[in-house]
């Protein structure tokens, strides 16, 4: 059994431990306090902005020449890996198979190949994807990859873990597995920080609690026992409970009646896709109707990205699918670019949709002028000039982005990079809203936010299809819930 009693030496500590980013006003951490003994968990929540990420990447030592530090970080000499929150940027690219990539940090740092093979099988065992070991990493959702980064990293056999928001991508049955290997882990005489926007799962399992406010430890330690911590306090500080068990007020659920008497905005019928020999989607029937949103539920890999990609027209579909718009516009043959007038996609990485220098250079690029204003003289392209200025100013507002206008997008937080390619789309006046995972990273506000976003949009006669893994969220926001299961939809119970 492993010693984690107070007398234990620590394998991380940091004693106040202070950062500031070059070139930054002020500190991003302030005298932060931290111990990790063997087989100890302490997760650290808080806001975007708060300083979390900051925090893991100095628990990591992955801080570098990016700024000062003053204080003490001591690494006993066991071995430190970090799953950063973006888990794709960690996969090598040098290999094709979930076994390879699992497999090859352990040949980086010299281990015998067997060894790798063996360490890369135990790994993907105790992350409950050893199913996936000869999926190419091209086919893998999102949560998927995130786990085969963690793979690689346990194949390296080190003895403190560092998962800077872990549940983003995974969904229930996911985090349920990682919470597993998590206390294998420690069992074995681990460590493990997480950090994070969001009380679930993985936090409820950690033996410790904190919560940082503005680069600081804000909350007493001796208090914050996971067990202890009620849903009012959570989200005082800016957490959002995303566990899918929570009771949701009946307050704020949506309006759930069927709007049948309207025209779907978007009817969707036989609409298959297949992969090599395997069917990802097969046959799938959806009406979307004005003034509601249908939530799209389901594990990691069922299709959920595909679905909406082949809406956008971004993926394939077989050649019997019938799509049909708002007044019976024919979309099943139409290319993604005539799509987007009527079916906005907005996908799980928003830098993949970005590329102008400023926020409001990407929403005026969204809206370009039409060339006929030239024709029309002056006068009118004036006019129109003053048309596009005020929505993009009433779309920066309704975003809360007016602030941030002339911030370039990758300067801006993840959820805020997020909502700055939703707003984008908003001004393009599709009928259809296709939204991938937009919940993921937030906190509180950024919830508050886009659900605002999204309610506003409905309000108008919008029809929004979002995927999600947040349970809680979906329950509140939606009028239909589906769980895409074996390439069909199923009604949500």
């Amino acid at each position: 059994m492993p010693d984690n009693s107070p007398q234990a030496m620590p394998l991380l500590s940091l004693g106040g431990f202070s950062f500031t980013y070059r070139g930054a006003d002020g500190p991003s951490l302030r005298d932060i306090d931290l111990v990790l003994r063997p087989g100890e968990a302490v997760a650290v929540l808080g806001p975007q902005g708060a300083g979390t990420s900051t925090l893991a990447r100095a628990a990591a030592g992955l801080l570098g020449e990016h700024g000062h530090a003053t204080g003490t970080r001591i690494l006993d000499g066991a071995g430190i890996g970090m799953l950063g929150d973006d888990p794709e940027a960690q996969l090598t690219g040098l290999t094709r198979t979930v076994r390879e990539e699992a497999a090859l940090p352990g040949r980086l740092i010299g281990l015998p190949l067997q060894d790798c093979l063996d360490r890369a099988a135990s790994s993907l065992e105790s992350l409950g994807i050893e199913a996936l070991a000869e999926r190419a990493l091209s086919t893998l959702s999102g949560g998927e990859r995130q786990l085969t980064a963690l793979a690689g990293l346990l194949t390296l056999g080190p003895g403190v873990l560092v998962l800077d928001q872990p549940s983003q991508s995974l969904d229930h049955s996911a985090r349920r597995r990682l919470a597993r290997s998590m206390r294998e882990f420690r069992a074995a005489g681990g460590a493990v920080l997480l950090t994070g926007h969001q009380h679930d799962e993985l936090s409820a399992e950690c033996d410790l609690v904190l919560f940082l406010d503005q680069g600081t430890i804000v909350s007493n330690p001796e208090s914050n026992h996971p067990g202890d911590l009620t849903e009012a306090q959570l989200h005082c500080r800016g957490i959002w409970n995303a566990r899918g068990e929570a009771v949701v007020p009946d307050s704020v659920v949506a309006e759930s009646a069927e709007n049948l008497d309207s025209p779907p905005a978007l009817r969707v019928r036989e609409l298959s896709v297949r992969r090599e020999e395997t069917y990802v989607l097969d046959g799938i029937d959806l009406d979307l109707r004005p003034g509601e949103t249908t939530v799209l539920l389901g594990a990691n890999g069922s299709g959920k990205s595909t679905l909406l990609g082949a809406l956008a027209g971004l993926v394939p579909a077989e050649p019997d699918a019938e799509v049909t718009g708002v007044a019976g516009v024919d979309l099943a043959s139409a290319p993604a670019h005539v799509r987007a007038a009527h079916l906005a996609w907005v996908g799980q990485d928003p830098g993949d949709q970005i590329s102008a220098s400023t926020v409001i250079g990407e929403l005026r690029r969204a809206v370009p002028l039409s060339t006929g204003g030239r024709r029309l003289g002056r006068d009118a392209r004036k006019q129109a000039r003053a048309e596009r200025e005020l929505d993009v100013a009433q779309v920066l507002e309704a975003a809360d982005l007016t602030q941030h206008s002339e911030d370039h997008p990758y300067d801006l937080q993840p959820a805020q990079r997020k909502d700055c390619v939703i707003a984008s789309a908003l001004l393009l006046r599709p009928a259809v809203l296709l939204l991938d995972e937009p919940t993921l990273g937030r906190d509180a506000p950024g919830m508050e936010r886009l659900s605002r976003l999204l309610r506003g949009f409905t309000a108008a006669g919008g029809a929004v299809l979002v995927s999600t893994h947040d349970r809680r969220w979906a329950a509140e926001i939606s009028n239909h819930r589906w769980t895409l299961r074996a390439g069909r939809l199923h009604p949500h119970s």
